[in-house]
């Protein structure tokens, strides 16, 4: 979940390698298996002229803006605690201009509001939702593309037994373990417990094994940084496998495979898109894929713990840091090339602003919190908080005393935190903030919807002691 992020993405486009190869090798069946994995089964092989030798590519969505994007879902399947919920969540994008592919990951604990409805839920639990409504991947679909500011409008599924069964077909992996590994807390299947142990070296890994190394997590000291590595290692030796001549060629093998596929992934895509895919592919730099994470553990981090009372249970979750999806959205539009994020924080740490955070004495505990995120999120010289008796705004508000001197901060403070810009300063400035650059005055909207808890000296241990099964998240009432 954190800093790196596994590389699904190239599993998904090998699956879909392999489906194409097999409408040559074993036709008919290739085409069932189109059938059953479309969510759409009128409507799963699409432009049938495009399948045929000499037939024109279908253009995908995305293709003439120069980036096609599409939301990866890993979620445990059938006779697995938690079988539709997606704890892996990761939106691949392709750039048709550069041929350069990005991921970007979003962590399954992220609480977010359910589309179309007055309800927040987690957004692992926002595919089972969707079934039990009858939408499927809509929902889910649906708030990625509100937390990113990104059209998605193509998604995969893959389970876990399917993840193993394809790993097995094509005669298991070849890893390196860089370290020994004892967990004697796996979750299992049925709500049990085992044992994992791996020695440190080369290991030739089947499927359920390869499965347990990368979804390790109570041994890692590097937390779901080091999961997310071990995912990556073992995707890209499966990438490298499964896509050798010897394995996708051989009919018994595809055969396998097909059966796999039909049973674990399921998708939107149509034959002829996952063609048009393919194609692409063949271009594209897959190798040095670009990665993201949004993450909550460090002070640079995007996402914040919060808790939820929940019948008297502080249930887990994560939160945007500033209260909005400004800052991932952002990611999300810069993920093939994060320089221009790291020039406006250059520029914001040469302005070298203070900012001074003033709330009436009641909201200073908000106050408090809101100081802690801008000194994270913006590389000020300072941030002080101080109190005052003037009347609470509306609205928490931002004045620029610098007369526009500093304006990556200031664009920062009005984008990222959403404060309404404003030319009054409400009373008498106290002591502490009299020299500040920008004024940010705590509104009524920060006291009814406050910013999440501080999460500094926290660490991904702090959610390892949570429940190692994954359960559906009840809907609760928008807050």
């Amino acid at each position: 979940m954190n800093k790196a992020s596994s590389d699904f993405r190239t599993i998904i486009f090998t699956l879909l390698a392999l489906i194409l190869s097999g409408i040559v090798i074993l036709g008919f069946r290739a085409v069932r298996t189109a059938e059953r994995i479309h969510v759409d089964n009128d409507n799963a092989i699409g432009s049938v002229s495009s399948l045929l030798p000499g037939g024109k590519r279908e253009p995908l969505r995305g293709e003439e803006s120069g980036r096609i994007n599409i939301l990866l879902l890993g979620r445990a399947g059938t006779n697995r605690p938690g079988q539709n919920l997606t704890d892996t969540i990761m939106l691949a994008s392709v750039d048709t201009a550069q041929r350069r592919v990005a991921l970007l990951s979003i962590p399954r604990d992220l609480y977010v509001p359910i589309p179309g409805t007055d309800l927040s839920t987690k957004l692992n639990s926002l595919y089972q939702y969707g079934i039990s409504q009858g939408v499927g991947a809509d929902l889910v679909t649906d708030a990625v593309e509100d937390i990113t500011g990104q059209d998605i409008p193509y998604y995969v599924t893959l389970d876990f037994d399917g993840f193993e069964k394809v790993i097995d077909d094509i005669g298991g992996i070849r890893i390196n373990s860089e370290r020994d590994i004892l967990d004697t807390r796996y979750p299992g299947k049925n709500y049990s417990y085992e044992t994992f142990e791996l020695p440190a070296g080369w290991h030739t890994l089947d499927g359920a094994t390869a499965l347990k190394y990368a979804r390790e997590r109570h041994d890692d000291p590097e937390g779901d940084f080091g999961r997310a590595k071990r995912q990556q290692q073992i995707l890209k030796a499966f990438q490298e496998k499964a896509l050798s001549l010897r394995t996708y060629a051989d009919p018994f093998t595809a055969n396998r495979l097909l059966d796999t596929l039909g049973d674990s992934v399921r998708t939107n895509l149509t034959m002829s898109q996952i063609a048009s895919l393919i194609e692409l592919s063949k271009t594209v730099d897959i190798r040095n894929a670009g990665t993201a994470v949004v993450d909550a553990w460090k002070p640079e981090s995007l996402l914040r713990v919060s808790h939820l009372d929940m019948n008297g249970v502080r249930a887990f979750i994560l939160v945007p840091r500033t209260g909005n999806w400004n800052e991932i959205r952002d990611l999300a539009k810069n993920i093939f090339d994060k320089a221009d994020l790291d020039r406006k924080r250059s520029e914001m740490a040469d302005e070298s602003a203070t900012i001074a955070v003033i709330s009436r004495p009641e909201d200073a505990r908000i106050a408090s919190r809101l100081a802690a995120t801008l000194r994270d999120a913006i590389p000020a010289k300072d941030v002080v908080t101080a109190t005052t008796t003037a009347t609470r705004p509306a609205r928490t508000t931002v004045a620029d005393r610098t007369g526009m001197k500093m304006p990556f901060t200031f664009d920062a403070l009005l984008s990222s935190f959403s404060l309404e810009r404003t030319d009054e300063i409400p009373g008498t400035l106290p002591a502490a903030s009299k020299n500040a650059d920008f004024i940010v005055t705590v509104g009524t909207d920060s006291t009814t919807r406050p910013l999440p808890e501080s999460t500094l000296g926290e660490s991904p241990d702090d959610e390892k002691d949570g429940n190692d099964f994954s359960e559906y998240f009840t809907p609760q009432a928008r807050r």
